[in-house]
């Protein structure tokens, strides 16, 4: 995460811009936000991190790593020189589902799915096939999910970026202490959490706030009610948008 954060202050550098009026980021982007406050403390005024954390946790990395075997074991990975021939798909479309998963909440897909069941090819509604299929709706959804995501991104790709968040630690990257991570931050900061998340949860959030007020640093932190996990950040809330609109003002 610090050498995607080194390219885009290479970038600021080049542009010739010095210290950005905001860096707001969701989910890895907060990660991102947040590298850049710590280790260039003087390139942004205000840090608004939606949705992130400070380090992944074992059940981020845990998720993460089902994801990579998926892929590898797709036999069309060939140890990642599938380019030029068939690529790993399969593998990538189950490495998605497993991970979409964490996008959401239970409420969420209890509500959007339940135990719903799919209509059969020959128009038979709700019937069960008692075989592999996608009987249940959730099942269907997951795998149209899963599809879709290998036709606009690489497998390769998703390896090397889900092994950057897991490695990402700002603790460990400044002697183990959060707070020190922030000792020379001359930003604002504003966290962002969400109350259905449980991929990056609201006590990740008050992790880092506490790290934060520890550092001096001034930071206004919000917990915001939503029902759709870790996707709220990126789906229309209202109360996201008065926050972000308030911090940037």
């Amino acid at each position: 995460i610090r050498d995607m954060t080194r390219a885009h202050v290479a970038l600021l550098d080049t542009l010739g811009i010095g210290t950005l009026h905001a860096v707001v980021g969701g989910s890895m982007g907060g990660m991102q936000a947040l590298s850049l406050a710590a280790n260039w403390p003087d390139r942004a005024a205000r840090v608004l991190a939606i949705a992130t954390t400070a380090r992944h946790s074992a059940q981020n990395i845990a998720f993460h790593e089902v994801g990579r075997q998926a892929i590898m074991a797709d036999p069309n990975w060939s140890g990642g020189e599938y380019y030029g021939g068939a690529a790993p798909d399969a593998g990538l479309a189950v490495a998605r589902m497993a991970a979409h998963i964490t996008y959401l909440s239970e409420d969420g897909l209890t509500d959007k799915f339940g135990r719903n069941l799919q209509d059969r090819p020959d128009g038979t509604r709700g019937a069960k096939s008692f075989g592999f299929d996608a009987d249940f709706q959730v099942e269907s959804y997951l795998r149209y999910q899963g599809a879709g995501f290998t036709k606009r991104f690489d497998a390769n790709s998703y390896l090397y970026i889900t092994r950057a968040m897991d490695y990402f630690d700002l603790a460990e990257e400044h002697g183990g202490m959060l707070a020190e991570a922030f000792a020379g931050a001359t930003a604002r900061f504003c966290v962002v959490s969400f109350d259905s998340d449980w991929l990056y949860p609201t006590s990740e959030s008050r992790h880092l706030v506490h790290a934060l007020n520890a550092a001096g640093a001034p930071v206004s932190f919000v917990e915001l009610s939503a029902p759709h996990g870790h996707d709220s950040f990126l789906l229309d809330v209202p109360a996201l948008d008065r926050v972000v609109a308030g911090f940037l003002a």
